[in-house]
């Protein structure tokens, strides 16, 4: 067995290049793959004073450096994950007659689209590229881990659409438009042309490159949902403070993300979101909203069950 020896002088070296490293969170371009973006560290302003409740309040955040998927999860791409690890009891996924993502059998040696114990998974043809929906956040959350990554923070998420200027929307500060985004699409017309490709509409990427942030599928993040970004705004909420009660009894044994001691100020350092909570957030709107105005804003959010699972909601990771 070979050893090799490294001298006091070259340890030291060693580390102060990996600590320098690590403290400005510089890739190299080999290390960031082809379809994700690099998102540096930073502070950037989150929320929006003048949506609804929930985006408030407006409050800086730094992010560490990062990387966000370039596109939303395709069809093609969520069908491989769901032939190698399958679809538990229908938890990751629903295949339905509006699901870009179909189950299969061979009868004679011909496929035949099946919902009950499927051989296989393929993407429906034609919509090989179209985002995979009717996934529940636990799909998206397998998904993710299964190549290797994992599901966005909100924080994440929200940096990734609007930068550090501030943008409404992941184009800038200018209404949405069809050329932009996928929205106010009626099913009865055009069915799962409702959506486009993941890497469609070139016109509403965000600064860093992101497609489709706004509009096509809602996108599941990682947090559990609250009301509002800092602990006690709205007492009344239940739902909102659960997390905060368990740190003050105690329970929750890591808080060393939270930088703050102020509870009526949010967390600023990596937010992470609830530690617990009965709602996962989506982000950036759908094919299906007609309030576009609204919903395709960076700082707009929505919630649902994580189990629950819509012909509006896909994802995409970070790492």
């Amino acid at each position: 067995m070979r050893i090799i020896r490294l001298y006091p002088t070259l340890v030291a070296v060693v580390i102060s290049l990996l600590l320098t490293s690590c403290a400005t969170g510089k890739f190299s371009d080999k290390n960031i793959p082809e379809d994700m973006v690099l998102i540096h560290k930073g502070w950037f302003m989150m929320g929006f004073n003048e949506g609804e409740i929930n985006e408030k309040p407006e409050h800086e955040v730094f992010l560490d450096t990062f990387l966000m998927d370039k596109y939303e999860v395709s069809a093609r791409d969520f069908a491989i994950f769901l032939n190698e690890k399958g679809n538990p009891e229908e938890r990751y996924f629903s295949h339905d007659q509006y699901s870009t993502v179909i189950g299969i059998s061979y009868v004679n040696g011909n496929a035949v689209e099946t919902k009950k114990n499927p051989e296989k998974y393929m993407p429906r043809k034609g919509f090989e590229s179209y985002p995979a929906n009717n996934v529940s956040w636990f799909g998206a959350d397998a998904y993710c881990i299964w190549k290797g990554r994992r599901l966005p923070t909100e924080a994440e998420w929200e940096k990734a659409a609007r930068s550090d200027d501030g943008r409404i929307y992941p184009w800038g500060n200018s209404k949405p438009e069809p050329s932009k985004a996928r929205y106010d699409q009626k099913w009865e017309e055009k069915s799962l042309n409702v959506m486009v490709p993941v890497d469609d509409l070139t016109g509403g990427k965000s600064y860093y490159g992101a497609f489709n942030m706004a509009g096509n599928v809602w996108e599941w993040t990682n947090d559990w949902y609250r009301q509002n970004y800092c602990d006690f705004c709205n007492p009344g909420n239940e739902f909102a403070n659960m997390d905060v009660a368990m740190r003050l009894a105690g329970i929750e044994a890591n808080t060393s993300h939270v930088k703050k001691k102020d509870l009526n100020v949010p967390p600023m350092d990596n937010p992470e979101g609830p530690s617990f909570g009965i709602f996962k957030t989506l982000r950036g709107g759908s094919w299906f909203d007609s309030y576009a105005d609204f919903t395709m804003r960076t700082s707009y959010r929505y919630w649902f069950y994580p189990e629950q699972r819509y012909l509006n909601t896909g994802f995409r990771c970070a790492k």
